[in-house]
């Protein structure tokens, strides 16, 4: 049987997912990521334990799947962004895996919280602001903090661009997540030299950014050592981890917006032009013509996890949101112990989607809503959140989306299916449909 390889390089999880051509998941590895903190406000793995990790989620699907490594014929990826590294001359690590959300740039520096206000560059990167967590503010961060490590980087990669790099020897990476360093250019296609003049980097420095979905060549001797993959395996690049997983949630196919509850709350949708505004984000469309609209929340479905350790340890998730539910519709009294409490937490966060949907959609109406992220596994939500919303809400069957976006573009560079309308078409299957009650 081949097997679909789609890699979810989450901020929570390592992912890792092994489909089969109809999308039908033969083998699901997770693993939590556990970054380090050495300092407070800093987050950080090493690449070692990056590694260990993510082979440990590989084994673990291809375990369940009673399958070998050979059997997969196609990789692609959904990862997050700005989580970066820097290489040496010789290629190899000089500091670990620094995360998006680590905070030692802060604040942001005079100069370039200005150089992020001005027209010009809402306009070139799609983005309105600069903030701490992005590669390139951590990049500036570096050349004035630790300037001896700064002078021996020969390569600035983000962690796909690492993956990538690793996998395949080739200095490539995808548009989907460049676009949120803040120094590449939407109109123009590649790396802004403003930019990157204004945060000192050479563009030398950086992997070549493609549109997603891109097929980029096949894995090289060295996947073997680092994943125990055979080489010569179809790859493509992939995108950021919410622009795949509303694509494996049939967005384009089922809906045409998506919502996220997973590490933060997120909603996207496709446009043919950008709008620079405070709060959302444009990137490059795997058709090379639209782009995807984003806006997020961080403070995510890890409240309901929150809420759990904070004050029901003794409870799984699943047992909240059972309370949750009979507290919605129960008469009875008492009413469960936490019912209360979950369903008015399940309440807010239902009302900050609407509120991100109306944001990212703007006049535009939006028909139909796909769910994605931990949340699009309980009915009970869904239907919390299609009654909030005001919007049909489906949600595909696939337990990973993300790793099914990724499988969908690995199924195009395999030549399993002709392009990615095909494969969503043929791969994401027909969604439960939760209609608004009022």
């Amino acid at each position: 049987m081949a097997l679909l390889l789609g890699i979810d390089l989450g901020t929570s999880y390592f992912k890792v997912g092994l489909f089969d051509e109809s999308g039908t998941v033969r083998g699901l590895g997770r693993v939590a990521v556990e970054p380090q903190s050495p300092a407070p406000g800093r987050f950080e793995l090493p690449v070692s334990l990056f590694w260990q990790r993510l082979r440990r989620a590989l084994d673990d699907a291809l375990h369940q799947a009673g399958a070998t490594a050979e059997a997969i014929v196609g990789i692609s990826y959904s990862s997050q962004a700005n989580t970066l590294v820097l290489l040496g001359t010789d290629g190899h690590p000089l500091t670990p895996l620094v995360f998006w959300h680590d905070q030692r740039a802060a604040p942001v520096d005079d100069d370039l919280a200005e150089f992020g206000r001005t027209e010009e560059h809402g306009r070139i990167t799609g983005l309105v602001g600069v903030t701490p967590g992005r590669a390139s503010v951590k990049c500036r961060w570096f050349a004035r903090h630790q300037p001896e490590i700064w002078a021996r980087t020969r390569w600035i990669m983000t962690v796909s661009d690492y993956l990538t790099h690793a996998l395949t020897e080739l200095r490539l990476g995808d548009a989907s997540t460049a676009v949120l360093t803040g120094l590449y250019s939407l109109p123009g296609r590649d790396w802004w030299p403003e930019a990157l003049a204004t945060f000192g980097i050479d563009g030398a420095q950086l992997s070549r950014s493609l549109t997603p979905g891109s097929v980029i060549g096949v894995t090289g001797a060295a996947a073997r050592t680092w994943l125990g993959l055979p080489a010569g395996i179809p790859y493509a690049v992939g995108a950021l981890d919410h622009h795949a997983a509303a694509l494996g949630s049939g967005l384009g196919t089922w809906a045409d917006a998506s919502l996220s509850t997973g590490t933060v709350l997120a909603a996207l949708v496709l446009v043919d032009e950008i709008n620079p505004e405070v709060g959302c984000i444009h990137g490059p469309d795997g058709d090379g013509r639209r782009f995807y609209r984003l806006t997020f929340d961080p403070q995510g479905a890890g409240q309901v996890e929150d809420y759990r350790r904070t004050h029901a340890p003794g409870f799984t998730i699943e047992q909240l949101l059972d309370q949750a539910e009979r507290a919605s519709v129960s008469s009875e009294s008492p009413i469960p112990v936490h019912g209360a409490a979950m369903l008015e937490l399940l309440q807010r966060i239902a009302h900050t989607q609407k509120r991100l949907l109306a944001q990212v959609a703007g006049p535009r109406p939006v028909q139909r809503v796909t769910a994605t992220g931990g949340g699009a596994r309980s009915p009970f939500w869904l239907q919390l959140t299609a009654d909030t919303i005001g919007v049909p809400l489906v949600a595909v069957a696939s337990p990973e989306r993300a790793c099914l976006g990724a499988a969908l573009w690995a199924a195009v560079a395999a030549g399993v299916w002709p392009n990615l309308a095909t494969a969503s078409g043929r791969m994401v299957k027909a969604p439960r449909v939760f209609s608004p009650r009022h």
